[in-house]
């Protein structure tokens, strides 16, 4: 009989996790497991072929308090799901958590089932720089007590599970591997143009009025710049405001988010990653494989680790619109340099690749059988 792998992913988001996920789904052995999917939608159209052993289990709001913030009561409602799933599914069954990891660990600690759940951020920066401090400090208070439940944390830094150690009691549980996310390393060359570029959500934590003002200054000086900026969020038209304000909106473009960001990574000379802190930054891998120059603000816990703690890239203090610019008319006075600095972060790209970390992720997981 096939292992059961229910894969706990409740609020579907587009982004990093997601797109990780669904490389999962595309490694994972058909021959080994039966994969349930707990989502509020159902992906299997964007995996790369059809799955005879994928169920999926959609996610709707049963119950509806406007109080609660909408990801608090899409965790409630899928701890029904995932509840009901369990004690259907015979067999060997196992819960990997992606998403609202302490409503998985509830479930499988009274249904004594086994749970290994993934962490994707430093849990105490993210609770620091929250756009709602109360949450953050009662999720804070949660993870304290239920992470100790869980019977593994895969986490995606090692910045992240050295964070983790503050949580748990058996620093053991912790295992770190790299995001599945490059399917290949690319070697194509392509025609770059005075063009900045970054990708991320228009949220707080990724920090653009930092990344706007620091373009002002720089576009004081060098004004046949462009910054395009991909993303959504709710900060969308404040971030619009601001450029009114600064008088560079004619030089800022925001192009709203885009499945394919590799249309703009490929005519970009310098990438930008100005958030506050970060799990991993995949968007940092995109833009060293499509040979843009980094720069990224140093923060826990991934991007240092992918750009080798300055070796493949520059690394500026967060929230510092002053030092970042510096850095961005740095990157253009010493262009060539940069570029070798690329091509040296480059080579270590291979840390990242698809194939490799879903073969190591699966192997921990069937670890709890």
């Amino acid at each position: 009989m096939k292992k059961n792998l229910i894969l706990f992913y409740p609020s579907y988001e587009r982004g990093g996790v997601t797109k990780v996920l669904i490389n999962l789904l595309d490694n994972t052995n058909d021959k080994k497991f039966n994969i349930h999917i707990v989502s509020s939608k159902n992906f299997s159209k964007d995996l790369s072929k059809k799955k005879n052993n994928f169920f999926f289990y959609k996610v709707e709001n049963i119950l509806n308090f406007s109080i609660f913030p909408r990801r608090f009561i899409t965790a409630l409602s899928s701890m029904i799901i995932l509840n009901k799933i369990i004690k259907n599914l015979k067999g060997n069954t196992i819960v990997h958590s992606m998403q609202s990891n302490i409503a998985a660990i509830i479930i499988c600690y009274f249904n004594k089932k086994k749970i290994v759940i993934r962490n994707s951020e430093n849990p105490i920066y993210s609770a620091i720089n929250s756009e709602n401090k109360f949450i953050a400090f009662c999720v804070i208070i949660l993870k304290l007590i239920f992470y100790n439940f869980c019977d593994g944390i895969i986490t995606n830094s090692k910045g992240s599970a050295k964070s983790l150690r503050y949580f748990l009691f058996n620093k053991k549980k912790i295992k770190q591997i790299y995001n599945p996310y490059l399917s290949k390393i690319n070697n194509k060359k392509y025609n770059k143009k005075n063009f900045i570029i970054n990708i991320a959500r228009l949220r707080k934590q990724k920090d653009h009025v930092t990344l706007l003002k620091a373009f002002k200054l720089f576009w004081l000086k060098n004004r046949n710049y462009k910054l395009i900026i991909l993303g959504h969020g709710n900060l969308e038209n404040k971030l619009k405001k601001i450029t009114f304000e600064l008088g560079i909106n004619k030089f800022v473009k925001f192009i709203g988010w885009k499945k394919d960001t590799s249309i703009y990574l490929k005519k970009s000379k310098i990438f930008i990653l100005s958030s506050i802190y970060e799990g991993l930054g995949n968007v940092l891998l995109d833009a060293i494989n499509y040979d843009n120059v980094c720069i990224s603000t140093n923060c826990p816990s991934g991007p240092s680790e992918i750009l080798l703690n300055g070796k493949g890239g520059l690394l500026v203090k967060p929230k510092s619109p002053k030092l970042l610019a510096k850095k961005i008319q740095f990157s253009i006075d010493n262009y060539s340099l940069l570029k070798k600095k690329n091509q040296y972060a480059k080579q270590k790209l291979n840390r990242f690749l698809i194939k490799d970390n879903s073969k190591k992720y699966f192997n921990y997981l069937e670890k709890f059988y």
